[in-house]
């Protein structure tokens, strides 16, 4: 072997050793200095005012967290589709949703924020009290729902384009004998709307206790994953959802 080729070998061998040095240096997880906190664009969970004020049971629940974690923060209102998106890419650190597969792929689940019932509101004086009460009657869903529990039961499904449509045509159309909706936007959309329980029939659970979680991104260091499932736990415990269930609509 030649000087040059020597040489070549030897340059070769330093830069592979530098290379490793320098990657061994860095540090094994990132420092976070604050977090980026987001909630979704769908009242009662959240949503901006015609003055730009933010409200909603889910914001409440995150601006919480934030506000306990003793770091900087901000937190906005986005989309559902966006918020799972920028949770996957890395540009939000923490968002809530239920276990579904979109939320799966864009990040961890964390701990369980709070658990939620899935019921049906039913027409003034259907006398609907169960489930089965439903076999041959006509029912509202929200656009794209199914619901495992009521299959073949309903003569007809109409799909209304959100809660706030749903109870209107529930309250309005006589054709209609009940509505499904999750408990916090019942009770939400029926106050906006000036209505009270006294407007409608039976409250029917169809399913209870779903999970909603708080995810956070795949990347989120250990020890502030930690720090953040114990406020969530903290939260949960405190019955902090269930006083917000009471102030935005539920007697």
């Amino acid at each position: 072997m030649n000087n040059k080729k020597i040489l070549t070998v030897i340059i070769s061998i330093s830069l592979y050793f530098s290379l490793l040095s320098t990657t061994s240096a860095k540090p094994l997880t990132e420092e976070v200095t604050s977090l980026r906190l987001v909630t979704m664009n769908l009242p009662p969970y959240g949503w901006i005012d015609e003055k730009g004020k933010p409200h909603g049971i889910i914001y409440e629940l995150t601006e919480e967290i934030g506000k306990r974690s003793g770091l900087p923060y901000t937190h906005k209102i986005s989309p559902f589709s966006r918020m799972l998106l920028e949770l996957k890419v890395g540009k939000v650190d923490l968002l809530s949703s239920q276990a579904h597969k979109r939320a799966l792929d864009s990040g961890d689940k964390l701990a369980i924020q709070f658990y939620i019932d899935v019921i049906a509101g039913t027409k003034k004086d259907s006398k609907i009290k169960t489930i089965k009460d439903f076999k041959d009657k006509s029912l509202i869903y929200h656009h794209g729902a199914s619901y495992k529990q009521l299959d073949g039961l309903p003569s007809s499904i109409t799909y209304a384009r959100g809660y706030h449509q749903s109870l209107l045509m529930l309250n309005k159309r006589q054709k209609f004998h009940g509505a499904i909706f999750s408990e916090p936007a019942y009770y939400y959309w029926m106050k906006d709307l000036g209505l009270s329980a006294d407007d409608f029939g039976n409250v029917v659970t169809i399913e209870k206790n779903i999970k909603q979680w708080v995810f956070v991104r795949k990347d989120l260091p250990e020890e502030v994953r930690n720090t953040l499932k114990s406020i969530v736990d903290e939260l949960r415990r405190e019955g902090f959802y269930e006083s917000l269930l009471k102030k935005y609509g539920k007697k």
